[in-house]
């Protein structure tokens, strides 16, 4: 399970792990399958996963009053998160994944973070992103995840003992994704957890912010 600060390289790290070890890696597939089980367009379904719901923000859907829609979107992603991890071991890459899982066994949750300056060339120079002013988009999407982590969630946002294991990214994406893969093969820290009563498991479930979070 990952979870991430902007610009950190949490998605670019997923992905390596997941190629590595050969499992599933859920990251806009969350978005695509919420926005079918919706009813609404991918755009819509991304902007309401980012940020919190308001007293005000009511549903697009016509009738009686019904949830805010981001209520909406935070409650369909969690129930597909949950059926991921039940159903395969996998890689989440999502925000509020190690609260949502918080009760599940065998779940490694991760946090990988990095400095601002190095996020902020990443974000320019890897991910090609264009921005009037970078630093102050990095810092709004720090911002708008932590508003909606903190929201829907009775944890704090970036609280590394919230995670298992706590990366900065300078130490290089590679480096990073092939310590995670010998973490997960090795299992002991999966069998050192101790977590509520939940049905068995026999392998390992990463799910992302989860799930990986970048910091």
């Amino acid at each position: 399970m990952i979870c991430k600060k902007y610009g950190s390289g949490g998605r670019l790290i997923a992905k390596k792990v997941a190629e590595a070890l050969n499992i599933a890696f859920y990251d806009n597939e969350l978005i695509d399958e919420t926005a079918r089980q919706l009813g609404i367009d991918i755009d819509t379904i991304r902007k309401a996963s980012q940020e919190k719901s308001s007293s005000f923000a009511y549903s697009l859907n016509n009738g009686p009053l019904v949830l805010p829609i981001n209520d909406q979107v935070y409650a369909t992603q969690a129930k597909i998160i949950k059926h991921l991890a039940e159903k395969e071991d996998c890689i989440i890459v999502n925000g509020c994944a190690n609260y949502i899982l918080e009760d599940y066994p065998h779940v490694l949750r991760i946090f990988v973070y990095a400095p601002l300056e190095s996020r902020i060339e990443r974000v320019e120079k890897d991910y090609k992103e264009e921005h009037e002013n970078t630093k102050k988009y990095v810092q709004k999407r720090d911002k708008q995840r932590k508003s909606y982590y903190n929201y829907y969630t009775t944890n704090t946002w970036a609280n590394m003992k919230d995670y298992d294991l706590c990366i900065n990214s300078d130490m290089g994406i590679d480096e990073i994704a092939q310590l995670i893969v010998k973490v997960y093969q090795n299992g002991k820290l999966l069998m050192k957890k101790k977590r509520k009563s939940y049905p068995k498991r026999t392998t390992s479930c990463y799910s992302p912010r989860t799930l990986l979070h970048i910091l």
